[in-house]
């Protein structure tokens, strides 16, 4: 017999599940199996079973025993004057042996054998298949016991993450770490380590985030500041300043393996074979939708590590994807780029110059890239490395005949004997030996393809009483052969809330999405939508890489896609793709109230079924955007083509700040011009306004200032003809910020001053303060500090009434410089310590630098050399950090 208790209660005997009974029987056999081979008194039992107990318990637990009985046959016993005793063999109970293994990865650890110890806790965590109280009626003693159970577990996953930390396995730990944390929000060890692992594996934001979101939950929860380690913790990573060299080594981003891997023998060993020693290794993996291309290149990636061990990059280039562009090379390189620690703004413009900084990255290092779905040689071209240490794989439905060198390996569907290989491992050795004629005839039916036979080995898996004959009934009763036919199957056999849920989703936009965009979609809660799609989850037809975030299969998607089309009809599908992304609009305009409160935004009313996101502080907002950054770009265009422009450009608006912050320069350019064209197409005019002001501002970031002029100059235009002052005065701030950077001193300070004027005389005053200090800066520049000082100071007054510390840290450091510029230095130094001190508060890093500079300088003027050293060592570090030119400046003033 074989006895579950790590997930779902069940009990087998020679493979087959055993009937146990309803929810206070099942948690009767739980107490059982909780104290196998022990006597569990009638007591315990009536504690385990019930919150308030009837009047005769006994009478009840007699019941019980006897429906178990017939079940487990003379392993239950009665033990006269102590109560029940359930006989378990050695081997035959998951606990037992989850115990056994975790004892074994202890003894590792002792003999400092981390590797064996990292297995034996991986095997010991592979016993559990869920949460053991989800279907039970358990009353205080068995919930207390399976809580301890559940901290047994946890304590594991703690053991195994240390060790993997050690042996640098950063993936799988943050993946798991991730995971556990949500569900164990208060257990400050697994925030701890998965601090540690994205430290060490060089995202050092993220693991400050991690901490963030650790203190929220325990503040929220318990009303406490978390616990000494992770408060140390926080403070070691934020003092690491500058991360190590080893630091690359720790960028692998290949995605999961998967255990259920079956087959491809020969064409493994093919792509395992080593290469040239004199050019880059290029292996393509050339086949058709579904036939396995993607899992052959992971497990290959997977294998070839120790082959290239110091860096690992991964990408979905999405070139067969109904819904999706093809992914552009230059967005690529500048993910790549970050990954490799280039800061956003040292990362080039043009495609030319990204691909040689990420050659030049990967020069010399054994460095494995893995691009998977590729378009076509053009799209993978520039995302070659040019080291001959290197090794590229590259997954494609085409031949890729214009790549130099390339090695290519057609991937064909499965021969009989493989497809039946995977039927037999997912779905149970025995069933298949059972029949294995029946199971011959499955994989046919599915036309041996890889995806079409795991989704219907999956099936079998989970209906235990199906036959191979049944599966094979149900397939040839659908009358469809191949992936459709075992979809239509997994389909057809859901509820209709499910397949309803399903089908939707083929109009979600971009690569994923959570329980929360699935209910906006459907008009259903998050909880509704949750519990929905875990089912779709568990009938595999979705997958999930990630804990919360839900993808489709590009098959699967264009099934859906065919499903939504037939079965709903055109307003149905309209109303469906407003609702999501009015969630995606107003959920990103809470996000843009918390990283910027100042920004005016202006969007329509939502949905009354949609329910936003909202956002306890900017650090959350701002990790809801990084999160969500490919599928709010692709909401974008989704809604530019399908006649819902308001929606292109409410949410192009409430991006920019993120754009702007995390240097997403392609993004914002790219979007906006979504944006802006949307806006034309209805002839809105405010809104092309507003979208020129904003691509404006990104091509004024990137240098492109000619560009820039001409939308600033086409927005006045715009404003001016329909008479709109409250936006003539940003377009003209703008428009001077350009000249000024340009050299155009006249031109720009006409535009501040016909800015302040438009202010003053709409009562903005944190527009009057801007343009202000604007003004404050031409004229401190041209060496007129005297007139500086007049336009800063009553800058500050406006900031000190409307409460804008980023602003008013700004004046008060620009204050500071017109003083050293006056030689009054007891003066800058008393306004630049305030400035420091606000961005300090609210953490903004280069401003930090600039101030410690502007500081180290006003102290060198009082004769402070030693203050003045102290304060540039700190302003370098930030400004290497953050990878500023400015860093070299400072350096030379040391």
């Amino acid at each position: 017999m074989e006895f579950l208790l790590l997930g779902s209660l069940a009990v087998r005997r020679t493979g087959t599940l055993l009937e146990l009974g309803g929810p206070r029987q099942r948690a009767v056999l739980t107490m059982l199996l909780l104290h196998a081979n022990e006597a569990v008194s009638v007591a315990q039992l009536t504690e385990a079973v019930w919150d308030s107990p009837p009047v005769s318990p006994e009478s009840n637990l007699r019941t019980y025993v006897a429906g178990l009985r017939k079940v487990l046959g003379e392993r239950l016993i009665t033990r006269p004057g102590h109560g029940y005793q359930l006989v378990v063999e050695p081997g035959e109970l998951d606990l037992d042996a989850f115990d056994q293994l975790v004892r074994a990865g202890e003894e590792a650890l002792a003999d400092n054998d981390t590797e064996a110890a990292a297995e034996k806790f991986a095997q010991a965590l592979a016993k559990w298949h869920g949460v053991p109280t989800a279907e039970l009626n358990a009353g205080p003693l068995l919930r207390a016991e399976l809580t301890r159970l559940q901290e047994r577990r946890l304590t594991a996953v703690e053991r195994y993450a240390k060790a993997a930390l050690e042996l640098g396995r950063f993936d799988d730990v943050i993946n798991r770490l991730r995971r556990e944390s949500a569900l164990h929000p208060l257990r400050e060890e697994l925030w701890a380590q998965l601090m540690l692992a994205l430290d060490r594996s060089g995202r050092r934001g993220e693991a400050l985030e991690a901490y963030a979101t650790a203190r929220k939950h325990v503040i929220e929860q318990v009303g406490v500041e978390p616990g000494a380690r992770l408060r140390q913790l926080q403070q070691v990573i934020l003092e690491s300043r500058v991360p190590s060299p080893a630091a690359l080594s720790a960028h692998r981003q290949l995605p999961m393996d998967i255990a259920e891997f079956t087959g491809r023998e020969s064409e493994l060993r093919r792509l395992c074979e080593p290469g040239p020693h004199s050019t880059v290794v290029i292996s393509a993996i050339e086949g058709m939708a579904g036939v396995g291309k993607t899992k052959l290149a992971v497990r290959a990636a997977h294998q070839l590590v120790q082959r290239y061990p110091d860096v690992q990059l991964w990408a979905d280039l999405h070139g067969f994807d109904a819904d999706e562009l093809p992914a552009d090379p230059s967005a690529v390189l500048e993910s790549f780029l970050r990954l490799l620690g280039v800061p956003g703004g040292q990362i080039p413009e043009s495609l030319e110059e990204r691909a040689a900084l990420y050659r030049d990255r990967l020069s010399g290092k054994r460095a494995l890239v893995l691009l998977d779905n590729a378009a076509g040689e053009d799209q993978v071209l520039p995302l070659l490395p040019g080291s001959a240490t290197c090794m590229v794989l590259i997954t494609s439905r085409r031949t890729l005949l214009r790549l130099d060198g390339v090695k290519s390996l057609f991937l064909d569907v499965f021969t009989p004997g493989e497809a039946v290989a995977l039927l037999s491992r997912i779905a149970g050795e025995d069933r298949v030996h059972a029949d294995r004629e029946a199971a011959e005839r499955i994989a046919e039916l599915c036309g041996h393809l890889p995806i079409a036979v795991a989704l219907a080995a999956k099936r079998l898996a989970r209906r235990p009483q199906w036959t191979m004959l049944d599966m094979v009934a149900q397939l040839e009763r659908g009358g469809g052969a191949g992936a459709r036919g075992v979809f239509d199957l997994s389909y057809q056999a859901l509820p209709d809330n499910q397949r309803r849920l399903f089908r939707l989703l083929g109009i979600h936009p971009g690569e994923d999405l959570t329980a929360e965009s699935a209910a906006a979609l459907a008009g259903l809660t998050a909880y509704e939508a949750g519990d929905l799609l875990e089912t779709l989850l568990d009938e595999h037809l979705l997958q999930q890489h990630t804990p919360g975030r839900y993808g489709l299969h590009d098959l699967l998607r264009a099934y859906a896609v065919e499903q939504v089309t037939a079965a709903e009809p055109p307003p149905a599908r309209a109303v469906a793709r407003r609702r999501v992304l009015d969630w995606y609009v107003h959920t990103s305009w809470n996000a843009a109230q918390q990283l910027n409160p100042q920004r005016k935004l202006e969007i329509g009313t939502a949905d009354p079924a949609v329910h936003p996101r909202a956002f306890a502080d900017r650090d959350a907002a701002l990790l809801w955007c990084d999160t969500e950054r490919a599928n709010l770009v692709a909401a974008i265009r989704d809604a530019a083509e399908h006649d819902l422009p308001e929606h292109s450009w409410a949410l192009a608006q409430c991006l920019w700040d993120f754009f702007n912050l995390r240097k997403h320069w392609a993004d914002w350019i790219d979007t906006h011009g979504v944006a802006l064209a949307a806006a034309r197409s209805v002839g809105d005019r405010s809104a092309e306004g507003r979208m020129l002001i904003t691509l404006g501002i990104a091509l004024r970031e990137v240098r492109r200032h000619g560009e820039a002029i001409d939308c600033y100059q086409q927005a006045l235009s715009i404003f001016r003809a329909i008479g709109d002052k409250s936006r003539q005065e940003p377009t003209l701030n703008n428009l001077g910020i350009v000249y000024m950077v340009q050299g155009r001193v006249d031109d720009a300070l006409s535009c501040y001053e016909q800015a302040a004027e438009l202010a003053r005389e709409l009562g903005n005053l944190h527009s009057e303060a801007v343009t202000l200090n604007n003004i404050g800066l031409l004229h401190a520049d041209a060496g007129r500090f005297d007139v500086a000082l007049a336009r800063y100071l009553r800058a500050l007054e406006i900031r000190q009434e409307i409460k804008d510390p980023y602003s008013e840290a700004i004046l008060l450091n620009n204050i500071g410089e017109v003083y050293r510029g006056l030689l009054d230095f007891p003066e800058a130094v008393s306004y630049v310590d305030r400035a420091l001190e606000t961005f300090r508060a609210i953490g903004d890093l280069y401003g930090q630098a600039e101030s410690l500079d502007n500081l180290g300088l006003a102290l060198d003027g009082l004769g402070d050399r030693r203050g003045a050293e102290k304060c540039w060592l700190e302003s370098v570090t930030l400004f290497e950090e953050l990878g500023e030119p400015k860093a070299d400046e400072v350096r030379g003033r040391l």
